[in-house]
């Protein structure tokens, strides 16, 4: 819900995003890869899955007191003082990417040694046509 657009993106509305994380590195492992993305989509789903089936707003937004009163909370994705536009998030997930990618990740036999990937990009999908990017 994007409160100060013009036209139709001021209402509640939905996308079936898709969200493409592009990673370089030194060299491949043992295994021949750059880094096994089982690992990458296990650092990374608990911060993508609250995207899902919830609602990007404003905190600004006039309406999030009365979104909140009825849907509580959980179904927010609170933007501060920022609209939630796809550029937006896009951003919003380089940096939590940036940071995981920085700390490393483990569960169980799956491994993100700190430091050892470059994030270059992150690009989200709102439509099968478009797209908004975020990367050094």
């Amino acid at each position: 819900m994007l409160s100060r657009h013009p036209e139709r993106c001021r209402y509640p509305h939905g996308h079936t995003r898709t969200i493409e994380v592009v990673v370089s590195g030194e060299g491949l492992d043992e295994n021949g890869m750059l880094v096994d993305f089982k690992a990458l989509k296990l650092a990374l789903e608990s911060h993508i899955d609250r995207y899902d089936h919830s609602m990007a707003i404003n905190s600004q937004d006039p309406l999030l007191d009365a979104i909140r009163a009825v849907h509580g909370d959980d179904a927010i994705v609170l933007f501060q003082d920022a609209e939630p536009t796809t550029e937006a998030i896009a951003k919003e997930i380089f940096d939590v990417v940036l940071a995981t990618l920085a700390a490393g990740f483990t569960r169980d036999h799956y491994t993100i040694p700190a430091g050892t990937l470059k994030l270059e990009k992150v690009r989200v999908w709102e439509t099968p046509t478009t797209w908004a990017e975020y990367g050094v």
